[in-house]
């Protein structure tokens, strides 16, 4: 398989996808979803900790929802290229929104319990395996050129980082004006409408031919795959060491915020948020750095500024700077991450696109574990040699092999543009 492509200046575009009827229902149909999932998140951990008021079983309810999305992803990436990922889709947010239609209306009968809220963590835990590598699968079958998916991944990231910031103030707008239970049922509503909208899709490719073997052959043969292309091992492994050894310093702003920068709330409120601002003005400032850069340098450079930006932080003890901070390594981040989806998807045959994808998808279950690592580490080290270690680690990685890469410098995605 060729490691190098090109295509029109256009097409990273996000209006040439855009009037694509089939792909304009799905993303607009995925941010309905996302925000359903986001409510119910910060619903179900407001919920948890109103009855219990343990902070312990708040950690538990989280581990609920984490263990089967570190277990359950690759196999949802094997089904996702052996069966049509449109189905599986539909079948995992009817998994979801029947969980969450179920807690709501406990909660409206106020009979709701701890053990319930658990078992309504893991399905969606459950559900979120499936659909994350069957969506990326099956949304590049809605474009009728391949050149377009970079101008569609963009688009497919900021349906994600654009509703984690305004979806948990959503529901709790909701929960505050009409309680937890119609937070619980407006979810369910937003699950059940992706639902419908994949009924309706007509992808504009065939999907490939089915694996043959078993599940395990299936995934086995995925990994040589993987393996045998530097391009795709290596920005997997960048991705997952990132997302392993710095990325959970956002579980850490709690500890900076009081203990280091001493500030109340409202400051960790404002850290929390400055980088959610700084992921949301990556994504949309994408479109133009990938039309002036390669994208070796776009995940190079944004890998190395992400992390240089959390050592900064990790020694700041200016609460403005540390703010400043945060929010570049949140728009760094975001430019690192779309960048590698763009390579993995655009490079990636169709026969291995759902297994290859649920690969790179155990990142955000990476994050979980980044959190437990860091804060660990801090109990003896203290947070800043904690977080400066980690993203030491993934810096010497960056420069040492990502950065070194042949084929990956030899990739070409877009064209540069004449300005340049």
């Amino acid at each position: 398989m060729a490691t190098t492509s090109s295509f029109q200046s256009d097409a990273s575009h996000p209006l040439r996808v855009l009037r694509l009827r089939e792909f304009r229902l799905f993303w607009l149909g995925l941010i309905v979803q996302v925000c359903g999932l986001m409510m119910f998140q910060f619903t179900l951990g407001w919920l948890a900790f109103e009855i219990t008021g343990s902070p312990a079983k708040l950690a538990l309810i989280h581990l609920c929802g984490f263990a089967p999305q570190i277990v359950l992803t690759l196999v949802g990436g094997v089904l996702a290229d052996r069966w049509d990922p449109r189905k599986l889709i539909g079948f995992a947010q009817a998994i979801g929104a029947a969980a969450m239609f179920t807690l709501g209306f406990l909660t409206l009968a106020g009979e709701t319990q701890y053990w319930q809220l658990a078992v309504g963590a893991f399905l969606i835990g459950v559900s979120t395996s499936i659909d994350e590598p069957s969506r990326s699968a099956f949304f590049p079958r809605l474009l009728p050129d391949r050149s377009l998916l970079r101008a569609a991944v963009p688009l497919i990231s900021m349906a994600w980082g654009g509703t984690r910031i305004i979806a948990p103030s959503i529901a709790g707008f909701v929960i505050a004006a009409s309680g937890a239970d119609a937070s619980f049922l407006a979810s369910a509503c937003g699950l059940s409408i992706m639902v419908a909208v994949v009924c309706v899709l007509r992808p504009a490719n065939p999907a490939a031919a089915a694996p043959h073997g078993g599940m395990l052959n299936n995934f086995t043969a995925s990994v040589r795959y993987v393996r045998a292309n530097e391009v795709f091992y290596k920005v997997i492994l960048a991705a997952l060491l990132n997302a392993s050894f710095a990325m959970g310093y956002v579980h850490m702003l709690p500890v900076f915020a009081k203990d280091i920068l001493a500030v109340d709330a409202r400051g960790l409120g404002i850290l929390s948020s400055a980088a959610g601002v700084g992921s949301l003005t990556g994504l949309l400032s994408y479109a133009w750095l990938q039309s002036r850069a390669s994208a070796r340098n776009i995940i190079v450079y944004a890998l190395t500024l992400l992390n240089l930006s959390l050592v900064g932080f990790a020694w700041s003890e200016a609460f403005w700077l540390s703010v400043t901070l945060v929010s570049i390594a949140g728009l760094a981040h975001s430019c690192f991450m779309t960048g590698t989806q763009v390579i993995l998807q655009t490079l990636v045959e169709d026969a291995y696109r759902g297994r290859v994808m649920a690969l790179f998808s155990l990142v955000w279950s990476m994050m979980v574990l980044s959190g437990f690592l860091l804060n660990f580490t801090a109990a003896f080290a203290g947070p800043r040699w904690a977080l400066t270690g980690g993203a030491a680690m993934v810096l010497c990685f960056a420069w040492s092999s990502l950065a070194r890469s042949v084929p990956l410098r030899r990739v070409t995605l877009a064209a540069k543009s004449a300005a340049t």
